[in-house]
């Protein structure tokens, strides 16, 4: 502010004095009025600066809460993982697990992608505030930078919920892979059940073998009822002459050597089907020496299998000691 002293002593003043005392008012009234000015822009840049700092402010607080739900997503992702590593281990289907996992590691780097993208906005923004504490930057600038900013969070939170959504799709077909416990389980089972199918089919054929020996003797009984019955009828037909006595014991000739030839035939039958029985005894001892194998190598797979994941947990403690 500029003050004016007026002499009060000298009683008269010039024209040329009077010019001079209204030129200085002047200039103090428009010196007063660009200082008036000027504090009132400068107020409105401090509104303005405030009000762009709190919408930083802002903007850094959904950055870090973004920064936290990814780092959420990342713990998650590497539960995900172990799961996922855990049970490819002792599932059938590890080709399918495999192309699940490739599919999870390809989110995971884009999700680091993001992350820097993120880390390289968040350091973009604030460079911009320290040098707004020191530069005052045009309003329309400000506006421009938030609403970059704010596009670029929303694209982020956009492809976010994207890798979540197909997270969770991951995890859901990773869940419906069974694990070792179950598998074990479901061989108990299947087991159970074969045993139980197997011991049916074996009554059931039982049952027919027995239906069919007893019709086979019931039928060789017909026959000989049948034919003692036509022996004795004959008999007594021929027993008058000699003649038809001879003829009676040719027919029982012929009947006998009959006889004679299909015990033959069956006894070698019973001598085929003696020698296939024996080869199925001698298969079905093989098939239970490999089934006793077979179990033996599978125990020592679980107890490798439950050594491996315990050296696995170990070495990832030790990394997680080295890291921190």
């Amino acid at each position: 502010m500029i003050s004016i002293v007026m002499d009060s002593t000298k009683p008269t003043m010039t024209n040329q004095n009077i010019n001079h005392g209204y030129g200085d008012t002047n200039l103090v009234s428009v010196l007063i009025d660009q200082n008036e000015i000027l504090t009132s822009k400068l107020e409105a840049c401090a509104e303005e600066e405030s009000e762009h700092k709190s919408k930083l402010d802002d903007l850094r607080i959904e950055i870090e809460s973004l920064k936290v739900k990814l780092t959420d997503l990342d713990r998650e992702a590497e539960e995900i993982e172990e799961s996922a590593s855990a049970k490819c281990r002792g599932d059938s289907t590890s080709e399918e697990i495999q192309n699940l996992l490739l599919t999870y590691e390809r989110l995971k780097s884009d999700e680091r992608q993001f992350k820097k993208m993120c880390n390289e906005e968040l350091e973009r923004l604030r460079g911009l505030a320290s040098q707004a504490d020191d530069v005052d930057t045009p309003q329309s600038d400000i506006e421009a930078q938030l609403q970059r900013a704010r596009l670029r969070l929303e694209s982020g939170k956009a492809e976010l919920g994207a890798i979540s959504r197909k997270l969770a799709v991951l995890k859901r077909q990773i869940e419906q892979v069974p694990n070792r416990t179950e598998l074990r389980e479901y061989r108990l089972r299947f087991s159970e059940l074969y045993n139980q199918v197997s011991a049916t089919h074996r009554q059931t054929k039982q049952f027919f073998s027995l239906y069919n020996s007893l019709e086979d003797t019931k039928r060789y009984l017909e026959k000989e009822l049948s034919l003692l019955n036509s022996i004795v009828d004959s008999y007594h037909q021929v027993s008058h002459t000699a003649s038809g006595r001879v003829d009676f014991f040719n027919q029982l000739s012929s009947l006998h050597d009959g006889m004679k030839d299909t015990c033959n035939k069956v006894d070698k039958r019973y001598h085929t089907e003696r020698i296939s029985v024996e080869k199925l005894q001698h298969e079905l001892q093989r098939l239970l020496d490999q089934k006793v194998a077979y179990e033996k190598c599978l125990k020592e797979l679980e107890s490798e299998c439950k050594n491996n994941d315990i050296l696995l947990a170990r070495l990832k403690k030790k990394e997680a000691s080295q890291k921190q």
